[in-house]
């Protein structure tokens, strides 16, 4: 409680201050390095992993006689806030040291190329290095996306922002984010942050002088621009009182790079972690891969479409058998009687594209071609049409596994190109699609209840004309996966029983899609 009310003294004493610096000066410039695939961001995936504990090495930075810098007990709340706002979503870090660099240059940082010359010295191989500067044109500065090296004013060391520079490090962007595109409810996969649970941001930094945060002491938005940012996200510009939280996500991605990126697993550490396989999700046919445990002796097993080319007490090399396989793979690690396994993909992705026409419509859906395709990995998918007769639609659908393709009669065709990516390669598959000839007699039908109400009915007699008594509603227990897609192939909405409710939803084409008694039942409707 008393680092809980020390750090929000801090973020109050300072919130004046930080109007004349940067609030963050890292840049997005360097490679993106997505290690999580669409499919685990998707299923918001993030909950029962093993702690993850990292080393940090605090660098004191003070004049040339040794004033100024920050108190070395200190530190520790340092340590404890990171913890506070990371322990929820099992990352950990371990105070590995601290030292002094007496440099009056740089502990006065004006110029970037300071910033680089501070890093480099007392590097330690195995932390993330933290540098505590008294002055600087900035509050916090991250390396790169990721990293192992920040600085961080002393004045704000204390609050927040030093978890939103650990952020960087750990592999995340700004939620105001444009590098990608300006993020929209439709993009946020591909655009912003590149991440779809925090809402698109314009901004949060108010430059003017006298209120320089679009948001109150209340936290609440008061830009009135049409959007509705996460004000309190650790990653966003908010005022320092505000950053209060990682979303699931986010999460999801940070912990994600720290098992597969090379340099962030090198900070890992064993003094608060359980054992963890660290290596590769994705292995191209011809790549050799190192897996290890950061902590303890093992013995390794690996599936048989790999070959085993070097172990250690705490390491396996390995390499596909051949440069044709395509498939899952596992390497096994056994710990002091406790199995872990890694699951691999091998190879670009290997899929199918499966086509459900319906009237004047076709339902698409990307599917594993003799595999699961959400143990493929895939970071990047797009739908692209080539060519088409008779003026037909198929959305975009960019990063999403599913799409709709539509026309207003049943005589067109759309020449498709659809491209799935992995960090490994990408696969090209090529369709046509056209809707299917009309069908006289029908079993099912989804029929409007109410204004804002859908259903789905038996229909007795499938090739009468449905009436009142040609009809028979469907009991819950006997439907399965109701969802409503948008006319983009993204998902709406889901519903758990025979009563679709349609309110709230913005005015647009949608289509349902559900099964019942081995049907696959899709109806267009129109919210006006």
């Amino acid at each position: 409680m008393k680092t809980k009310l020390l750090i929000l003294t801090l973020a109050l004493m300072f919130s004046q201050t930080l109007i004349s610096q940067e609030f963050c000066t890292t840049e997005s410039n360097n490679q993106v390095k997505n290690y999580t695939s669409l499919s685990r961001m998707y299923h918001a995936s993030g909950s029962g992993e093993e702690i993850l504990c990292l080393n940090v090495y605090f660098h004191i930075v003070r004049n040339d006689d040794g004033s100024g810098g920050i108190n070395s007990y200190e530190i520790n709340d340092i340590i404890e806030n990171l913890n506070s706002n990371y322990n929820q979503h099992n990352i950990h870090f371990n105070k590995l040291g601290y030292d002094y660099i007496n440099n009056s240059d740089l502990n006065n940082i004006q110029w970037p190329s300071q910033q680089y010359n501070l890093i480099q010295l007392n590097n330690v191989p195995n932390a993330i290095n933290f540098y505590i500067v008294d002055n600087a044109f900035f509050n916090g500065w991250a390396e790169s996306i990721p990293s192992t090296n920040l600085i961080i004013r002393k004045e704000v060391s204390i609050t927040n922002v030093s978890s939103h520079e650990i952020g960087h490090c750990l592999n995340l962007y700004h939620t105001h984010e444009t590098r990608f595109g300006v993020e929209t409810d439709e993009n946020c996969s591909y655009a912003g942050d590149l991440i779809c649970d925090t809402p698109p941001d314009s901004g949060l930094r108010n430059p003017s002088d006298i209120n320089p945060y679009w948001v109150d002491s209340n936290c609440n938005y008061t830009k009135n621009d049409g959007y509705n940012p996460d004000t309190e996200n650790i990653m966003s510009y908010t005022s320092p009182n505000c950053l209060r939280h990682f979303t699931n996500q986010q999460a999801i991605r940070m912990y994600d790079a720290i098992l597969n990126d090379p340099i962030l697993q090198s900070v890992i550490s064993c003094n608060c972690t359980e054992t963890t396989l660290l290596g590769k999700s994705t292995i191209c046919s011809d790549e050799t891969t190192v897996y290890a445990v950061p902590c303890g002796n093992a013995t390794f097993l690996t599936s048989s479409n790999l070959q085993i080319l070097n172990t250690t007490s705490n390491s396996i090399t390995v390499k596909p058998i051949n440069t044709s396989i395509n498939d899952e793979a596992t390497v096994t690690a056994i710990v002091n009687g406790v199995t872990l396994q890694k699951d691999i993909w091998v190879g670009k992705p290997k899929i199918n594209v499966t086509l459900q026409p319906d009237v004047n419509y076709v339902f698409l859906e990307l599917t594993g071609l003799n595999s699961d395709i959400h143990k493929q990995n895939i970071t990047n998918i797009k739908w692209e049409t080539i060519s088409s007769t008779g003026n037909p639609v198929m959305g975009p659908a960019i990063n999403s596994f599913e799409n709709l393709a539509h026309g207003n009669n049943t005589n067109w065709t759309i020449e498709a190109l659809i491209k799935v990516a992995n960090s490994c390669d990408t696969t090209y598959v090529y369709r046509t699609i056209q809707p299917p000839p009309p069908v006289l007699c029908e079993n099912f039908r989804i029929l409007k209840t109410s204004q804002d109400e859908y259903s789905v009915f038996k229909i007795i007699d499938p090739c009468a004309k449905v009436s009142p008594n040609n009809i028979e509603k469907v009991k819950d227990k006997e439907i399965k996966n109701v969802k409503l897609y948008d006319i983009y192939g993204l998902e709406a909405k889901t519903f758990d029983s025979n009563s679709f409710v349609t309110l709230g939803l913005k005015k647009g084409v949608y289509i349902f899609k559900l099964y019942v008694e081995e049907e696959i039942i899709n109806h267009k409707i129109i919210v006006e």
